[in-house]
């Protein structure tokens, strides 16, 4: 059979690729246009991780072995001070620095993110929402670091796996996707307001004052209220409480999944109106 006459099969269509779900997105869609696209910041995030601990011996074990120090410290030496019991105090505050710290770190790492990734904003057009995504990824695995210290120190103290930690999972999500709000909220805010990342910082350092990390609640009496208007301090109960067992608080659990449908409307709004001008900005 003479195959001469036999033109050749055309070429498969090009796919545009603006009509790919990935460049279909603006202001109005951009959060959830990255949350979706998991596989971008999640591969992103490791990057960093592994940025980080790169050429280092013990790599993440330096956070680990940090946190530990830092909460045998504090936990001896409060203890006594505040007149606690030392098997009761330290896993409770070992439960919330792991945590303050995570919240302290997104909050200082949104002031600066779109900044930092102003050559990937400037040349690639992904959703931008993405750069804070990698960002609370992160530092959340940084934070899962410590999580084993807090569990072997409650073992080595007496206590037991209780049913309420069946809750930690559940709280850590509900953290991770407020911090997902604040870092957006945050970095347009300090991206167009320069100032307004150090005002952040220190705010930051004077709450810590007056959120019940290091001091129990208890402790106010009749000014516990100081407490319970606190968001922070909701923040860190989704996850403490049920991690040493303590009483399921439904409070918490709803201010927390409160703060989150409200900011994350509050982010929507501003990324609806500032997105297009986040790389003039930068």
């Amino acid at each position: 059979m003479n195959t001469a006459c036999i033109p050749p099969a055309p070429p498969p269509p090009a796919q545009d690729i603006s009509d790919s779900p990935w460049h279909e997105h603006d202001g109005s869609n951009d959060i959830i246009t990255s949350l979706s696209a998991a596989h971008v910041w999640l591969a992103l995030g490791w990057h960093d991780i592994r940025q980080r601990y790169r050429r280092s011996v013990l790599g993440p074990l330096w956070f680990t072995l940090s946190t530990f120090i830092l909460v045998g410290t504090l936990g001896f030496l409060y203890s006594n001070f505040l007149n606690q019991e030392i098997s009761l105090y330290l896993p409770f505050l070992g439960a919330g620095l792991v945590v303050w710290q995570y919240l302290n770190s997104c909050a200082g790492d949104a002031a600066t993110t779109f900044t930092q990734a102003g050559s990937l904003i400037k040349q690639i057009r992904m959703p931008i929402t993405i750069h804070i995504l990698r960002m609370v990824w992160r530092n959340f695995v940084i934070m899962l670091h410590s999580l084993p210290v807090l569990l072997i120190m409650m073992l080595f103290l007496g206590h037991v796996p209780t049913p309420e930690m069946l809750l930690v999972p559940l709280g850590l999500l509900l953290l991770a996707a407020n911090c997902v709000w604040i870092g957006v909220v945050l970095g347009i805010l300090c991206t167009r307001y320069r100032d307004i990342q150090p005002i952040v910082g220190n705010l930051f350092q004077v709450v810590f004052f007056f959120t019940p990390v290091m001091w129990t609640v208890d402790l106010l009496k009749e000014r516990a209220w100081v407490a319970e208007f606190n968001p922070l301090y909701h923040l860190i109960q989704v996850v403490r409480a049920p991690l040493i067992g303590a009483p399921l608080e439904i409070q918490s659990w709803t201010c927390a999944l409160g703060m989150s449908v409200m900011g994350f409307a509050l982010a929507q709004y501003l990324m609806k109106r500032c997105r297009n001008r986040i790389s003039y900005w930068i």
